[in-house]
């Protein structure tokens, strides 16, 4: 076999490969050896027909068969030789194949970036304060009033005026607790829980930021463009929203996203694709390195989680994750949350 292997940009490689008529020949020869066991031709019995008949009744067939096994022969080999891990399926173009001439066709493929991984092991991070402070403590105690305030018609007038609840037990009551005190140590817990959560990852954008820093490699265009997409309905189903609350406030007037305004959500999308997905071969490499790995009773056990969560049964959650990759999704998230867990252990923490 003669192949040759040019590397290009952003992790494509062009392929050409070509075989010899002897091993061509070879592999038509155990086709039409496999094929002449069970082929029925009119005057021979099954498994009887000569050869020159079986290549007039079965040409087509039978160079089928040989093309489905030589590509794939041929370009495990190549990948195994070169080192090369793909990402998807190969596509193959200029496909020649004659038992006197030879074998040959041309394939382009993108494959894992190359990553040489800096020490990411120490690295120093700055943890947010997580303790709750009085004047946020106040204005959600005040955003809570003003959420349940009532119009009220003024004294010896038509005219209305907003009146707050007063902060006592009754008013406490009211929303499902037992006295005032529990409901402010509830709102405290609440606002600590959404401090921490913050902090967490605020500690994880700058483990990527980190990580990402002077790490000068190349993705696959095919993963940047299907991110991109991605964020771009997310980003419109957002907007969408917003609009929505809008309309709702002010149905009169129209809510449309200027084109300066589309190009830059093309542009910021493009810019966060790119970053994402090196962070997730940035992460995965470091999972190899580090033999991060996940155990079948780990993903068994999120999915409980979820069932629980959404009152579904295991079986309901898996086969809505079946559709379409997620189930793949979900054991990146695990695993990248795992090696997260691993970063975060090990870097210095002030």
């Amino acid at each position: 076999m003669k192949a040759s292997v040019k590397k290009l940009k952003n992790c494509k490689h062009s392929l050409e490969v070509s075989l010899p008529a002897e091993k061509v020949k070879e592999a038509f020869d155990e086709v039409y050896g496999d094929l002449g066991k069970y082929a029925s031709v009119p005057g021979f019995r099954q498994g009887r027909a000569p050869r020159d008949l079986l290549e007039l009744h079965y040409s087509k067939t039978a160079k089928e068969e040989v093309l489905k096994k030589l590509i794939p022969e041929t370009y495990e080999k190549i990948l195994e030789e070169h080192k090369l891990y793909p990402i998807g399926y190969p596509d193959v173009t200029d496909v020649k194949l004659d038992p006197k001439e030879g074998f040959s066709y041309k394939a382009s493929i993108e494959t894992r970036p190359e990553i040489n991984l800096k020490n990411y092991k120490g690295l120093k991070l700055k943890k947010k304060s997580t303790e709750v402070k009085e004047e946020d403590f106040a204005k959600n105690l005040e955003h809570l009033r003003e959420m349940h305030s009532q119009q009220v018609p003024k004294e010896g007038s038509q005219e209305k005026e907003k009146v707050l609840p007063k902060l006592d037990d009754e008013f406490a009551k009211d929303l499902g607790f037992e006295s005032l005190d529990k409901m402010k140590d509830a709102i405290k817990q609440n606002l600590k829980a959404k401090l921490e959560e913050d902090c967490e990852a605020d500690l994880e954008v700058q483990i990527i930021n980190q990580l990402l820093d002077g790490a000068d490699f190349e993705v696959p265009d095919t993963l940047v463009n299907s991110e991109k997409e991605r964020l771009i309905k997310d980003a419109r189903m957002r907007i969408k929203y917003m609009e929505a609350l809008q309309k709702k406030e002010n149905p009169d007037k129209k809510f449309t996203l200027e084109e300066k305004d589309k190009k830059e959500l093309e542009e910021n999308a493009s810019k966060q694709a790119i970053r994402q997905v090196k962070a997730f071969f940035m992460l995965d490499r470091i999972a190899h390195a580090e033999k991060i790995y996940l155990k079948e009773e780990e993903i068994d056990g999120y999915i409980e989680g979820l069932a629980a969560q959404y009152h579904k049964t295991k079986d309901e959650i898996k086969i809505y994750l079946e559709k379409g990759h997620g189930m793949d999704e979900l054991a990146v998230n695990i695993r990248n949350k795992k090696v997260m867990e691993f970063l975060l252990k090990e870097a210095k923490t002030e």
